[in-house]
């Protein structure tokens, strides 16, 4: 990830039926207009066959460089199979598929993680590949809690410090799981490198994302306790106005060090 911090904007905010209807080509002028530094393709949003996946993500690739915005990759299969052992095969494809598309990261869930992994195989099937695996707190009942992501890094770390794997933060999600979304950004910030920025309103099943002041996660809180430099990405639905779209993405790269500064001094108290 670069040392700056950029705004990228998930591919979702734009609403699903756009996205198959216009296809994530549409998307990448639009972020640019908005002033976002990427836009994160999601492999769900393909209404094509398998087949014809990769020849449409080496076409973005060259829409990305045209407009100078940087790629996130993000595909919504777990690292792990149903019985709890890497799935190799498919970091295998997925790494491609990024490579492909000119993305530095990879962005799979952690469903199925059953408290252990094989460090180093996963080391191995990283290894030669340019694209940085990022596993996110996803909101099913396994791969989401923040013991869960604590002992799968601490797992990694044992085998080695420089394996290519860390975390993307989704400030929403924690609330499917049950956990505090603040105390998740305390523990877990020295593995995140990418944070999905949501408010969640709703209960159970009826939660839905909406922008991060309108929801009931602090996410300021959040922000204050994770690495301020690391890429935020808009995942919560963009009014359809440009110009109010780029409201949104320089609301997003200002929330930072002076209210951040007055939470911590507040929670140190």
């Amino acid at each position: 990830m670069p040392s700056s911090m950029d705004i990228v904007i998930v591919a979702s905010a734009y609403g699903v039926d756009f996205v198959q209807k216009h296809g994530h080509a549409a998307l990448i002028p639009l972020a640019a207009s908005a002033g976002a530094d990427g836009l994160e393709i999601r492999r769900e949003l393909f209404l094509c066959a398998e087949e014809e996946i990769t020849p449409e993500l080496a076409a973005l690739r060259q829409l990305f460089e045209t407009h100078g915005l940087r790629a996130v990759y993000s595909a919504p299969e777990s690292l792990f199979r149903q019985d709890g052992n890497l799935d190799l095969p498919a970091l295998a494809s997925r790494l491609r598929e990024a490579e492909t598309l000119g993305a530095t990261t990879l962005k799979l869930q952690m469903h199925h993680y059953a408290g252990h992994v094989d460090a180093g195989l996963l080391q191995q099937a990283l290894a030669n590949s340019p694209v940085a695996l990022l596993l996110e707190n996803g909101q099913q009942k396994t791969g989401s809690r923040i013991t869960e992501f604590l002992n799968f890094f601490a797992l990694c770390e044992a085998c080695s410090p420089a394996i290519q794997v860390a975390m993307t933060f989704d400030v929403g999600n924690w609330s499917w799981a049950g956990e505090d979304a603040v105390d998740a950004a305390a523990a877990l910030a020295p593995h995140v490198r990418y944070i999905h920025c949501k408010g969640v309103r709703g209960e159970g099943a009826r939660r839905f994302a909406v922008a991060p002041e309108e929801g009931s996660v602090d996410w300021r809180a959040c922000l204050a306790r994770l690495p301020n430099h690391l890429p935020r990405a808009i995942e919560y639905p963009l009014p359809a106005d440009a110009a109010a779209q780029a409201q949104h993405v320089q609301r997003l790269r200002m929330a930072q060090e002076p209210v951040l500064a007055e939470i911590l001094a507040g929670a140190d108290a």
